[in-house]
């Protein structure tokens, strides 16, 4: 699996990035440390979360290759995904979108930084 930063989307997050923080893509379903509540609709919800490389990750075993470095998600969670997913953003409303050939997974992805 593969999730690609468009170059406004990476622009926009790499004031996030560093050596000392790990990405996880946490879908929000009630489940784990970074999800605040189930999303009650027919909707999926992911965030794109931004923590402390010494974060217990034990529950985010899949790990999804992306052009800004490795990716921590919950391993049934790739089930909803692609093999090539997007994130972009627009910049007119600085909202992010998840992506994959079959079309927006997620139009309002959450950002978020606990590091």
């Amino acid at each position: 699996m593969k999730l690609t930063f468009t170059p406004a989307a990476a622009g926009r997050l790499q004031k996030f990035l560093g050596d000392d923080v790990k990405m996880v893509l946490d879908f929000d379903d009630g489940v784990g440390p970074f999800s605040d509540e189930a999303n009650c609709t027919l909707a999926l919800s992911f965030n794109l979360v931004f923590v402390n490389k010494d974060t217990d990750l034990s529950e985010f075993g899949a790990k999804i290759d992306s052009n800004l470095g490795e990716i921590y998600a919950k391993p049934y969670s790739t089930d909803q995904m692609d093999e090539e997913m997007t994130v972009d953003v627009n910049e007119k409303y600085l909202r992010y979108s998840l992506a994959g050939r079959g079309g927006e997974l997620d139009p309002a992805l959450g950002i978020k930084k606990v590091a």
